[in-house]
């Protein structure tokens, strides 16, 4: 099995001094890949510069006038969209300020309406102590008589 290898390998050695004729002209291995790479190149080059020809047309055939007027359009609707937000901003600014305006005006009502209703309070606590005092002073009086009406009943 080396022996086979080694022939490959001999073989294989004598290759690159191997020329081969085409059209007239002898070339090497290594000159058939240069030529190979040399028209590989021109060919991607071509390409390359098909597909920039196209890039260039399809630029050129934009209509520039109609996205100057889209973005004009764009612009305006932007802007009208500011001024609506900025109309929105404004409204909800001014109900903030009702609601707050009003948010006080209730609380000092129910400030005034609670003061009131312990006024009336304090009022009926002071009558009702006027009136226990009253009520006990009589008390006091009415068991006095009804003492010296037991004491001596003729006295009266």
């Amino acid at each position: 099995m080396t022996t086979d290898l080694e022939d490959i390998v001999k073989k294989g050695e004598g290759l690159s001094d191997k020329k081969v004729k085409v059209g007239g002209l002898k070339l090497s291995g290594a000159s058939i890949m240069g030529l190979f790479a040399l028209i590989s190149t021109l060919v991607g080059s071509l390409y390359g510069g098909f597909l920039l020809y196209q890039k260039v047309e399809s630029l050129a055939a934009l209509d520039l006038g109609a996205i100057s007027s889209s973005m004009s359009k764009t612009s305006a609707d932007v802007l009208r969209v500011e001024e609506v937000a900025s109309a929105i901003k404004i409204e909800l600014k001014e109900d903030l300020a009702r609601l707050r305006t009003s948010s006080y005006n209730l609380e000092n009502r129910i400030d005034s309406k609670l003061q009131s209703i312990d006024v009336r309070i304090t009022t009926m606590d002071n009558k009702l102590d006027k009136f226990d005092i009253q009520l006990d002073d009589t008390e006091e009086k009415l068991m006095k008589r009804i003492q010296q009406s037991l004491d001596n009943p003729l006295s009266n």
